[in-house]
């Protein structure tokens, strides 16, 4: 048995990374030619160059239609949110929004592993004599250049959007010093990934990486100001950071180096073949042993049908299963805080915020059905019709859902969207939610053997759009009536009755789907 564990207290000075993408590299150049990689860089840009000026445009009407919004005459639109009273001062929801984005960060990459070897390395080279930091630091420096790259990208439409008053120059400092904020979040993920030799893990270790963040996520639109001390003061914690991983690389135990390889490269073929599922399960967590002593009690009771032992089972799974309500939480904390700041905005982009936060929201709520999708020929050896196994399935997401969703509605009604009737209207909607976190746990895989459609837009490939869009055409049709009896403020009877139809429609089409 190779031992992974730690290496030996004199190790040698050979680089094993080093040596093998070298080989690599020579058995591989006599392959490529160069009018190859010349097209692939042609094609690359050109791809590049499109996308960037389909977003800037798209980011420059934005950021008129929010000048025009906080302008003389935006007071007397159609909003959604009228509790102008409780609007968080100028800059809260930007520096919000910042700080989650940043607590993304570290989260993802704690689950990917920034310090990692592939699963097949890590076992042999692991067990070698050697330096880890040697061949470890190599690997995340390419994901530090990665991430910030990303960060600075990432924040430049959010801040032309939101921050009216900075120039251009400010705005590039504020990418930059966002950027570095998030490779922060990534060494903190990597710091973490040593926790228990030296460096306090779980909660504790958590909290104390939050409340960074939370500092540094003030800096960006500081940047931006023209105040360049916070350029500064993020690039030393980075510089710190930096040191500290170094160090204590070589302390990260050898299975947690392997098992980060192994989300990584998991979560990578997913993002490759365009399989969101997948991608779902490569971030999941095991369920914890505490979860499992609470529901003991609740399955041991039994059950008379079929059906109902079936339920039972899927009620304990669900409520075993860890950090399914994290997504949620946050995202309806960060929808609420942005309609906060943008009370006076159009009632249509009020509307959009909304949609998007519900999208982000429902399929985290079906963790579970991603997980018993895997094995289809299990649901069939169960005495029961696919039909009704689906509904199992289906019942526990659609009464969380429905939780959120009325959680939701009672919000946005205290902050003035409409009269009460809206939250029994968000309850519907949470079914037909819950349905379309089912239904799109159970959608097929993308069929990659399916040639593209060629359009007057250029070839299209429908198969695997076609895959990607069942959950969320459901989630869109659950959440037109919803939408509806925000814009007017009010519900009437026909609303509640078109709500309740779109729900068991959803309902039905996940129990009765053909899968393909």
């Amino acid at each position: 048995m190779p031992r992974t564990e730690a290496a030996d207290p004199m190790p040698t000075d050979f680089n094993p990374v080093r040596y093998t993408r070298g080989a690599s590299r020579d058995h591989r150049r006599g392959s490529v030619r160069v009018r190859d990689v010349l097209l692939d860089a042609y094609a690359t840009v050109l791809g590049v160059g499109t996308i960037g000026a389909l977003a800037g445009g798209l980011v420059l009407a934005m950021r008129n239609e929010v000048a025009r919004a906080l302008g003389s005459g935006a007071g007397g639109r159609r909003t959604v949110i009228t509790a102008d009273l409780t609007a968080l001062p100028d800059g809260v929801a930007v520096t919000l929004l910042l700080f989650a984005a940043l607590a993304s960060v570290m989260a993802g990459a704690r689950k990917l592993g920034p310090v990692a070897v592939p699963s097949a390395e890590g076992y042999w080279w692991l067990s070698l004599p050697v330096d880890r930091r040697q061949f470890l630091a190599g690997g995340l420096l390419r994901r530090v250049g990665i991430v910030w790259a990303a960060g600075a990208v990432l924040y430049l439409p959010v801040g032309f959007i939101t921050d009216l008053q900075a120039t251009f120059g400010g705005q590039l400092a504020g990418a930059v010093v966002f950027g570095l904020a998030a490779v922060c979040a990534l060494l903190l993920a990597a710091l973490r990934q040593s926790a228990g030799n030296g460096f306090p893990g779980g909660a504790l270790g958590a909290a104390g990486g939050l409340v960074l963040l939370a500092l540094l996520s003030f800096l960006p639109r500081l940047a931006a100001a023209g105040e360049l001390w916070s350029g500064a003061v993020v690039l030393a914690v980075v510089v710190g950071l930096w040191l500290v991983v170094f160090a204590r690389m070589g302390a990260i135990p050898g299975r947690e180096l392997i098992r980060g390889g192994g989300v990584s490269g998991h979560a990578g073929a997913a993002l490759y073949l365009m399989d969101t599922n997948e991608l779902g399960r490569a971030f999941a967590s095991t369920p914890r042993g505490g979860g499992t002593s609470r529901a003991r009690g609740w399955y041991a009771k039994g059950a008379r049908t079929p059906f109902g032992a079936l339920l039972r089972a899927d009620t304990t799974a669900f409520l075993r299963t860890p950090g399914i309500w994290g997504r949620p939480v946050l995202v309806l904390l960060l929808c609420v805080t942005v309609l906060l700041s943008a009370g006076q905005q159009p009632a249509l982009l009020q509307l959009g915020i909304i949609l998007l936060s519900i999208f982000a929201a429902v399929p985290a709520l079906g963790t579970l059905a991603r997980q018993t999708a895997i094995t289809p020929g299990l649901d069939a050896l169960l005495p029961l019709s696919p039909a009704l196994v689906r509904l199992s399935r289906t019942a526990l997401p659609a009464a969380a859902l429905a939780l959120w969703s009325t959680v939701f509605c009672a919000a946005l009604v205290l902050l003035g969207a409409g009269t009460p009737e809206l939250i029994g209207l968000g309850a519907l909607a949470g079914v037909g939610f819950g349905a379309a976190a089912v239904r799109g746990a159970y959608r097929p895989l993308p069929d990659w053997s399916a040639p593209p459609v060629e359009t007057v837009f250029g070839p299209v490939p429908t198969a695997q759009t076609g895959s990607l869009a069942q959950g969320l055409d459901t989630i869109l049709l659950a959440a037109v009536p919803l939408l509806l009896g925000l814009f007017l403020g009010y519900v009437p009877a026909v609303l509640l009755l078109a709500q309740a139809g779109f729900s068991v429609v959803c309902v039905l089409l996940v129990m009765y789907s053909r899968p393909k």
